[in-house]
């Protein structure tokens, strides 16, 4: 006996694996692939769930984020990134952790400065893992989320 197959339920997985991959790229290329305006498109052409796309973009554009962190904590063992490490303004930053969280989250919210450079430079600066971790995705559950209800002050 076949079973029917529940179409929205499976274009609901599809839209959330989708969400997580383009959301991962654009962590990894975030000039090529923008989450943004593929949050926007879907918030504004489906009546997709905010957590079951905000949730998937967070998780994808983090994991891109991490490895981009991941990056930034080896790039010190490039001669000419080392030496750029040992300039006065990168110690005097790094020696100031509570900045650098705040650049995070400023960042991982807004886009400025943008958050790829910040994700490289907090692992360089050898940022806790944990910290970033828990700034970021906060900071990116709060920007996808944001802009995944901006259609809503339009209808």
């Amino acid at each position: 006996m076949l079973e029917t197959l529940d179409l929205p339920a499976l274009s609901t997985a599809a839209l959330c694996a989708t969400t997580f991959l383009l959301a991962l790229a654009s962590g990894l290329v975030p000039f090529v692939i923008n989450t943004e305006l593929y949050l926007l498109g879907v918030a504004t052409l489906t009546s997709a769930s905010p957590v079951l796309m905000v949730a998937p973009a967070t998780t994808g554009q983090v994991v891109g984020k991490w490895v981009v962190f991941r990056v930034g904590q080896g790039a010190l063992n490039i001669e000419w990134v080392r030496r750029i490490g040992s300039s006065k303004a990168v110690t005097t930053f790094a020696g100031r952790p509570a900045n650098t969280v705040g650049i995070l989250a400023l960042s991982s919210v807004t886009g400025v400065p943008p958050f790829y450079g910040v994700s490289f430079l907090a692992g360089a600066l050898r940022m806790p893992a944990l910290l970033f971790l828990i700034v970021g995705t906060i900071g990116r559950v709060i920007r996808f989320s944001a802009v995944f209800m901006t259609p809503e002050l339009f209808r």
